[in-house]
């Protein structure tokens, strides 16, 4: 994974005898131990689940942002991995804007917006860190985060912003609650004027009747949910034995926030003496 910008001999230089200089500075007149300033803002995309937007100093800009997706469990193929279906998915993503990287070809792009993108995603999907919360229907459904970053500018200290804006916007990111949702066909009631005298009537109005097939046809609807609609069941004060489906009782903006999001890692990048970088994943706990 390499980003690095080729300089002239000019800028070489200039950079040379400001370090070189007593006391020393760096290109842009901060000292050596000076650190660039970090604004952070969420909340900047109306449409997402969670978002945010990182910069450092008057360079470096990053955009991360969170959508939820109902997959069902057993049939998405995005993801070979499906022991944790029940527990939800997170897929991380990033892209770099092309003016970010002005000197790199097509295929060098793409090949650094391969390697971050597999280095979060290998973070941020680290059973340890996983949500508890992103299961709906045990067996049946759940929630699919994506995790979309976009580099807009880099001018160092790229792979800190990352995980800063990633940390943002899942810190921003709110779980839709739901309800398990159990169809039934409404009780018919007989009309007892108009049925004196005409015989016994089907025992099968009397029956609930499953609208998806999976429960038992012989299984009674009590007395109190006659009235009730086989798709309304937010007056259903019973307990659902089979969820079939689930429902918003909320907004779909509305919700509760991911489970261990203190747990959200962030990155700090060390330069060493002998130029090369080292990076660390640090929990900030």
């Amino acid at each position: 994974m390499s980003s690095m910008i080729s300089l002239s001999k000019s800028e070489k230089s200039y950079i040379r005898s400001g370090i070189l200089s007593n006391p020393p500075s760096r290109a842009d007149g901060r000292s050596l131990h000076d650190f660039r300033n970090i604004a952070l803002e969420t909340g900047v995309a109306s449409l997402a689940n969670g978002s945010a937007r990182v910069s450092i100093g008057r360079g470096t800009e990053v955009i991360a942002a969170t959508k939820l997706e109902v997959v069902e469990i057993g049939t998405d193929d995005d993801d070979n991995d499906n022991d944790n279906d029940d527990q939800g998915r997170i897929v991380c993503s990033v892209s770099c804007s092309p003016s970010a990287y002005p000197h790199l070809t097509s295929p060098q792009l793409e090949d650094l917006q391969s390697d971050l993108t597999t280095l979060l995603h290998t973070t941020l999907s680290h059973p340890t860190l996983h949500p508890k919360n992103l299961g709906i229907i045990k067996g049946r459904k759940s929630w699919k985060l994506h995790l979309d970053v976009l580099v807009l500018v880099d001018s160092g200290n790229i792979l800190d912003t990352i995980f800063l804006a990633s940390r943002a916007a899942l810190w921003d990111t709110k779980v839709p609650r739901t309800r398990a949702v159990e169809y039934r066909a409404p009780h018919t009631q007989a009309n007892s004027s108009s049925s004196k005298g005409k015989g016994k009537q089907s025992s099968n109005t009397d029956s609930a009747m499953d609208v998806d097939g999976d429960v038992d046809p012989e299984e009674k609807v009590e007395e109190k949910d006659a009235i009730q609609s086989g798709f309304d069941t937010r007056a259903l004060n019973r307990k659902i034995n089979r969820a079939l489906d689930f429902e918003l009782p909320d907004y779909w903006d509305e919700g509760e926030v991911l489970d261990g999001r203190g747990n959200w890692p962030v990155g700090i990048t060390i330069n060493l003496v002998s130029s090369r970088s080292s990076f660390l994943i640090l929990n900030p706990n």
